[in-house]
């Protein structure tokens, strides 16, 4: 009976022996499994107590298996990852399921000589007879983070050298784009002034054949009122031809004017001397329906140009600029010493950059439209009603500035009223001297701020822009009102809103003003028009002083104004 179970423990001993070394044998090879895993694997309880680790996760981290094992998770995780982690491992106890690599696990391990690197855990709850456990595979991923970060660093290169390009691309582009337009009102320009020289060398021959005729037909009418000095009836036939003749001599001397072939007596003019000896000739000859307003500037050169000439002109412009305002309005008389630069002169084609005198005739009337001002100082050319004017006030205007070397310019808006603009050398000082070379020598004020350009023009608009650049400014344009106001909206660091005063779209520049001051209260407003600056005082939407650069404007002049306006 002992033998027997003797015999029986003996065979249980040996049958647990043999299953103990299975029970190793699989734990070897479970182990070399694991060892063999190319990520470090660590085992962890619900409590965050490392219960199994591989070979891996001692490469990784540095430490041997015994300084691990029995030891809380966390000194594997950096201080400041701790709390995300505690997080995470809280989260998973409660809902464990399988997280795979890439499900947003990307963390930072601690080395064993506090050196961080980047791993990405995957986590697998392990249900054991013990309970659940928590197995963690972590992957270095410092390589893989590395090549991430010079594939962003080569794309973001990419895109800069793109961006770079396409910039250069957009610049080269604008430039063209300019060129074209510069060439364009330049050959515009060019077309016109051949246009006035065609016509005026016809007018020239036309007036010097008709001069001819006018002598023979006044002569033999002379001659004949002294055979017939004794018939009554047949003097006074004579004496309406002869002043008939009379005044085609006097349209001839308009022709002759326009043509540039009439004797001119150049001599220094003191303009303000001059509007003032004729203003009350004036006042009579416009009627109590116009109000004259004269503004002189103080002190001002003498204009080289023949005086009776001049007379004349301003004469013509101040009855045109009656003849506008049917039912009564303002005229406004200006003076003042201009420098017309190498821009402004590169856009007239026939103007000289020099420093002159300008006389400017403003009214407020009906205004004209840009055809008819391209067409005003063609001889004979009116929009009057026939047998009211001849259509020759503004060619002799013209004649007679060009031949004296100046220069004559129109600005007008329907509905608005016309300035006209005339430019004469300065006395002391000829136009052909001057290089223009020592006007862009000087060094003209600059910025940085970003300025809002509201001009419908576009070539003008253009030539704003590029000047107001060159000069360090940030510049944002626009044609009309409302799409300011909507660029206003988006940007919130403009500085200066420089604006025309007459804009089409139904918002004019001082309206423009007023909704954008609301809008941003304390942003400068610099106005610019063709207009002079005191009939600018006759519109009602202007009211009180304001800060103006009229047109036309030396950079100097735009750079000193802007800038002041700026400062101010």
């Amino acid at each position: 009976m002992k033998d027997d179970v003797r015999d029986s423990l003996h065979g249980q001993a040996v049958r647990l022996r043999a299953e103990l070394e299975r029970t190793r044998a699989q734990e070897r090879r479970a182990r070399a499994l694991i060892d063999a895993a190319p990520d470090a694997i660590v085992v962890v309880d619900t409590a965050g107590r490392i219960v199994l680790v591989n070979s891996q996760t001692e490469r990784l981290f540095g430490y041997e298996r015994a300084e691990l094992l029995g030891q809380p998770i966390e000194m594997l995780v950096p201080l400041a990852a701790r709390p995300t982690h505690v997080a995470r491992r809280d989260a998973f106890l409660k809902n464990p399921a399988v997280r795979p690599m890439g499900s947003g696990l990307d963390l930072s391990g601690r080395r064993k000589d506090g050196a961080e690197v980047p791993v990405e855990i995957s986590l697998s709850p392990l249900h054991t007879e013990d309970g659940l456990l928590v197995s963690a595979a972590i992957r270095d991923t410092t390589e893989r983070r590395a090549s991430q970060r010079a594939l962003h660093e080569a794309r973001d290169e990419l895109e800069r050298r793109v961006g770079e390009r396409t910039a250069e691309l957009e610049q080269v582009n604008r430039t063209l784009q300019a060129e074209i337009a510069d060439r364009h009102e330049a050959e515009g320009a060019l077309r016109q002034a051949q246009k006035m020289e065609a016509v005026g060398q016809l007018t020239g021959g036309v007036a010097h054949d008709f001069n001819n005729l006018l002598t023979v037909v006044m002569g033999n009418l002379q001659i004949l009122a002294q055979h017939l000095r004794n018939d009554a009836f047949a003097t006074e036939l004579i004496q309406a031809a002869l002043g008939a003749a009379k005044r085609g001599a006097d349209l001839n001397r308009t022709l002759l004017a326009f043509s540039r072939k009439q004797r001119l007596a150049p001599a220094p003019v003191d303009l303000n001397e001059l509007i003032g000896s004729m203003e009350a000739m004036l006042r009579r000859t416009l009627g109590e329906h116009v109000s004259i307003v004269v503004n002189c500037a103080e002190p001002l050169p003498r204009a080289v140009a023949d005086p009776a000439q001049l007379q004349a002109a301003l004469l013509n412009l101040a009855v045109n600029a009656r003849d506008a305002m049917p039912r009564g309005g303002t005229l406004t008389i200006e003076t003042a010493a201009v420098v017309l630069d190498e821009h402004y002169a590169a856009r007239e084609v026939d103007v000289v950059p020099g420093r002159y005198v300008m006389l400017a005739v403003s009214d407020t009337g009906t205004g004209m439209t840009p055809e008819i001002v391209a067409r005003a100082f063609e001889p004979f050319f009116t929009t009057k009603e026939v047998g009211v004017g001849s259509g020759l006030g503004l060619a002799m205007v013209y004649g007679f500035v060009k031949q004296s070397g100046g220069h004559v310019k129109i600005y007008s808006e329907p509905g608005i009223g016309t300035t006209v603009k005339v430019f004469l050398p300065e006395a002391g000082q000829p136009v052909e001297a001057i290089a223009p070379a020592a006007e862009t020598a000087a060094v003209h004020p600059a910025g940085h701020e970003k300025v809002l350009v509201v001009e419908d023009e576009d070539d003008v608009r253009q030539l704003v822009c590029r000047l107001l650049t060159a000069l360090g400014y940030r510049v944002l344009p626009a044609t009309q009102g409302r799409s300011a106001l909507t660029i206003l909206d988006q940007e919130p660091d403009i500085a200066l809103l420089f604006t025309d005063v007459v804009l089409p779209g139904g918002m004019n520049g001082p309206e423009l003003a007023r909704r954008a001051t609301e809008l941003r209260p304390g942003l400068k407003v610099l106005y610019t028009s063709g207009y002079t600056g005191n009939a600018l005082q006759q519109f009602e939407a202007v009211e009180g002083e304001v800060a103006l650069v009229s047109k036309p404007y030396a950079i100097e002049e735009l750079a000193h104004k802007v800038r002041a306006v700026l400062d101010s």
